[in-house]
């Protein structure tokens, strides 16, 4: 009875540490520079080699949103959904309503490149390609540096983790940096690339606990460890193409825009070579990853009708926050747990929650991540 318990644990947790990851293509606009989300899950794309951002649906329906650019490059919106524009070689930053009427512009210098809404306010983190430096934009217009360290090497890409730490990728030596609050800069890792004619890193993003880098020169997209130095694991690419179909097959041409949606499970990449917007769906583990050697808990069964499962791992003894969510944001579930350095379960029941779709999250002081799950 026991090895028969044992083959059916062993079987539930195969079953949900290895989904269905595929790659599609939205072939429409000709998007291959940075990407923002609206809350309705619209995707805006810009056309550094053009003059245009694209909005495309979630279904890919792009029409143009803004056109007559320069060479815009990084985008991101605030709360109020104006959308930010930096306009590369345009040297301004530009801002949008919902609609796409200009609100204001933002005459700066030196190539504004990334940008991110501030973690805490209403502020626009942007970097500057050309003058390596990290600025901070107030909705008034006030311009001041956030860091000029020597470090910065051509910065473009910009992501925050969920505790509100800041990071910045250099696009020219693919080093990405911590960004402390005195404008000093701590190591994490250098991405690989195999060289090419863009032997870059294209942007960065957060989500799943983990940094993603797209590095340009070798059509690959990295899992950086954000608590780790050096450490990063291969996540999707191979050789250039444009292959979709399941992650571990599917190809990137010079990946450069990366983003991922509100749930993060669906990451959204810009191939700068094919100038298509990539969707990878049903985000979960990198390849070659084995459940709980690499992720700190697994949730079975999947979709689930009265009992959740989750176990939980820890390398020190650490308290952990478990909580479910609705798809409105509410909290259905909370609790905290302190786990010693092994493997614990966590039985939850649910059969009082409608059927739908829910999210799962787990999060310590170092580190979170994030499932969704269906009640049936």
């Amino acid at each position: 009875m026991k090895k028969n318990t044992l083959t059916i644990i062993a079987a539930l947790l195969m079953a949900t540490t290895f989904f269905a990851q595929t790659v599609t293509t939205f072939t429409e606009g000709t998007p291959d520079d940075g990407i923002a989300i609206d809350n309705n899950g619209n995707i805006y794309c810009s056309n550094y080699v053009g003059d245009t951002v694209f909005k495309f649906t979630p279904s890919g329906d792009a029409t143009p949103f803004i056109t007559g650019l320069n060479t815009p490059n990084g985008l991101a919106f605030n709360s109020n959904q104006d959308l930010y524009v930096c306009d590369g070689q345009g040297n301004t930053i530009y801002k949008y309503d919902i609609n796409g009427a200009l609100l204001d512009s933002y005459p700066t210098a030196n190539h504004p490149s990334g940008i991110i809404k501030s973690f805490t306010n209403e502020d626009m983190i942007f970097t500057q390609f050309s003058g390596d430096v990290i600025n901070r934009l107030e909705p008034d217009g006030t311009i001041t540096t956030i860091s000029a360290a020597p470090e910065l090497n051509g910065p473009v890409g910009l992501a925050y983790d969920s505790d509100g730490d800041l990071y910045v990728g250099n696009y020219t030596d693919r080093e990405i940096y911590r960004v402390l609050a005195n404008g000093d800069l701590e190591y994490i890792a250098t991405v690989p690339t195999d060289g090419g004619a863009l032997p870059n890193l294209g942007f960065i993003a957060f989500g799943q606990g983990f940094l993603w880098g797209t590095t340009m020169g070798s059509d690959k997209i990295f899992k950086i460890n954000p608590n780790g130095v050096d450490d990063f694991e291969l996540f999707a690419g191979s050789t250039q193409g444009s292959l979709d179909g399941d992650i571990s097959e599917a190809t990137f041409h010079t990946p450069n825009g990366i983003a991922f949606n509100d749930a993060e499970d669906t990451m959204y990449i810009t191939d700068f070579g094919s100038k298509n917007l990539r969707i990878i769906s049903d985000i979960e583990l990198g390849i070659g990853d084995q459940g709980l050697n690499k992720n700190r808990f697994l949730i079975f069964p999947n979709p689930a009708e009265k009992v959740l499962h989750i176990k939980l791992k820890a390398h020190n003894s650490e308290e952990y926050s478990i909580k479910i969510i609705n798809p409105v944001g509410e909290i259905v579930f909370s609790s905290k747990k302190t786990i010693l350095n092994n493997i614990e379960e966590e039985i939850i029941q649910i059969d009082s929650l409608n059927s739908g779709v829910y999210f799962v999250t787990l999060s310590s002081k170092n580190y979170s991540e994030k499932y969704k799950i269906i009640k049936k």
